[in-house]
């Protein structure tokens, strides 16, 4: 069934994620790898370009997605239990608009292939931002999935009873994360590594108030009390050189603001990408923030702070 490209962002619900076990051979490739398969140099430049877009919120330039090609479906046959396939079919007879449909678990699982039915390479250069967005929005949702449900296989209970206790929401926490420390209406969770470190903190603070400017100053006082380096004049704080973004999101039919920049360590030369999702608890009066933060020197970031991301997902005030 053809998915015309407006309607395209309401097809894949974060929700949705199937938990059922699968008899397909595992996929190949790591998390965000998409293979291209289009025989027209001209197509296989523009949409490259448009999945290599750079990632917003990372301290250096990572593409939103690592892309190889293969030339026509004779090659795809090498590359069929690939994790993630993008497949051109320019055909001017049967296309009279560029479309996306997508299948899942076609030949592996998990898998996601997503055809671009288009009737030329003109018609994908008229409409390539639109194209663009809805690509690696399908294909980050569907990363996204994949992350949820291995999370929900390998959590851990006792973090959760924790978060809950300590700040009254409910988040699954990666079974993995394991070293906690707590604060007033706070608690920092870490796998504590040696090399590189992922944490999530959730915190509630008074007020409804979701302003970027509200959120971050929230954020610093918060984070200056709680997560201190060697000294009590190291603290970690956000990075306002660059500003962090926000956006709204509606996911299950919760309302939930994203923040989305980097952090410093005042004091210190440590930093790094973070990403927040908050929520209002009307009934208390209050904001309610989780968020996942990445310490990883010389290391590309984009997967580990995805792989941490896809547990904000999880937030949620029943109680």
């Amino acid at each position: 069934m053809a998915v015309i490209l407006p309607l395209l962002l309401a097809l894949l619900s974060l929700a949705s994620c199937d938990d059922g076990m699968s008899l397909k051979p595992r996929s190949s490739g790591n998390p965000y790898d998409v293979v291209l398969v289009t025989s027209d140099a001209r197509v296989r430049s523009m949409i490259s370009r448009m999945m290599q877009t750079p990632l917003a919120g990372l301290p250096q330039d990572e593409s939103a997605f690592d892309v190889s090609h293969a030339a026509d479906a004779t090659s795809l046959e090498s590359s069929r239990y690939a994790r993630a396939i993008v497949v051109v079919d320019i055909d001017e007879a049967r296309h009279s608009a560029t479309r996306l449909r997508y299948e899942k678990d076609v030949y592996a699982s998990p898998q996601m292939i997503v055809y671009v039915e288009t009737p030329s390479a003109d018609s994908i250069a008229a409409h390539h931002g639109r194209i663009g967005r809805s690509l690696r929005s399908l294909l980050s949702r569907f990363e996204t999935n994949v992350a949820l449900r291995h999370l929900r296989k390998s959590h851990s209970p006792a973090r959760e009873k924790e978060v809950e206790k300590a700040v009254g929401c409910r988040l699954l926490i990666p079974s993995d994360i394991t070293k906690t420390k707590h604060g007033k209406r706070f608690i920092w969770l870490s796998d504590d590594g040696s090399v590189s470190m992922r944490n999530l903190c959730v915190y509630s603070a008074p007020g409804t108030d979701v302003s970027l400017e509200r959120m971050m100053s929230l954020r610093d006082s918060v984070m200056r009390v709680n997560i201190k380096g060697e000294t009590d004049s190291m603290y970690l704080t956000t990075e306002r050189r660059i500003a962090p973004t926000m956006k709204t999101l509606h996911v299950g039919g919760r309302t939930i603001v994203e923040m989305r920049g980097l952090w410093q360590m005042h004091g210190d030369i440590m930093g790094g990408p973070f990403v927040s999702h908050t929520m209002i608890d009307s009934l208390r009066g209050v904001t309610v923030t989780a968020e996942a933060f990445v310490y990883a020197p010389g290391e590309e970031k984009r997967n580990i702070i995805k792989r941490m991301e896809a547990a904000l997902y999880t937030l949620s005030l029943e109680r």
